[in-house]
């Protein structure tokens, strides 16, 4: 099964590299993942060249897993692999987040575009799905994680204009 979602944000920023540039800043990341709860941020591969950028991290969520799961996982914590690869000649970023468990299973793409919409405006497009194949609990699952986005989505917006703000005050 395969559910999809759509966001869409107009920032204010001289332009679209530099909220491009910010997804792989450390910086950013350190203050978008103290909001998520997320910690131990590790990159995995990393690559720039004039056509694109690209960086796998492995992180590790802080929260606790329902009880029920923790025996098949690690230190009772979900990691997972995060990829993100800047198609530079496009404005775009394709993701992917993989958790470190289920082989694979569960899985979210998404496509980041962003474009100039007027003077010191970028509105950014965020599309994608999330695919969980596990017998009989794919759509819950599916639709769970989505509810997260919905309810993160903001505030990790919130976090990368703060960041674009200080960064472009000075």
């Amino acid at each position: 099964m395969t559910t999809e979602f759509s966001y869409e944000h107009v920032f204010r920023a001289p332009s679209a590299k530099t909220i491009l540039e910010a997804y792989f800043d450390a910086d950013h990341l350190a203050k978008q993942d103290a909001v998520a709860g997320l910690t131990d941020r590790t990159v995995v591969e990393s690559h720039d060249d004039d056509t694109q950028r690209k960086f796998v991290w492995r992180v590790t969520s802080q929260s606790q897993l329902p009880v029920f799961v923790r025996p098949f996982v690690k230190g009772g914590k979900l990691s997972f692999f995060e990829s993100m690869t800047w198609r530079k000649a496009d404005n775009s970023v394709e993701a992917t987040v993989t958790p470190d468990i289920l082989n694979g299973r569960v899985s979210i793409k998404s496509m980041y575009r962003l474009d100039e919409v007027g003077e010191g405006q970028v509105r950014r497009r965020r599309t994608g799905s999330v695919t969980a194949n596990i017998t009989l609990l794919s759509g819950k699952i599916e639709r769970s994680i989505i509810a997260e986005f919905d309810k993160g989505i903001p505030q990790m917006t919130k976090v990368t204009q703060d960041w674009l703000d200080q960064k472009t005050a000075g």
